[in-house]
């Protein structure tokens, strides 16, 4: 085996251990979250801020009408 092969071998090597590394890490960020959003807490804490958020969508959209012109 020439040297140019060995490096060539070596750079295939490298490159599956960064894919090997970079899909494990992404799979074990994929198992935290969702263990952290199946907490019972964190779904209560995200039902809130999605009910708030729709009221103030509600407000805004009923301020904006209150505010609208009568088309001619």
């Amino acid at each position: 085996m020439s040297a140019g092969d060995q490096e060539t071998g070596e750079q295939r090597v490298r490159g599956a251990v960064r894919r090997h590394a970079r899909a494990r890490a992404f799979t074990e960020a994929e198992d935290v979250f969702s263990a952290v959003l199946a907490d019972p807490g964190v779904r209560e804490v995200k039902d809130r801020l999605e009910t708030a958020d729709i009221r103030a969508g509600l407000r805004e959209t009923a301020g904006l009408s209150a505010n609208a012109s009568p088309e001619s």
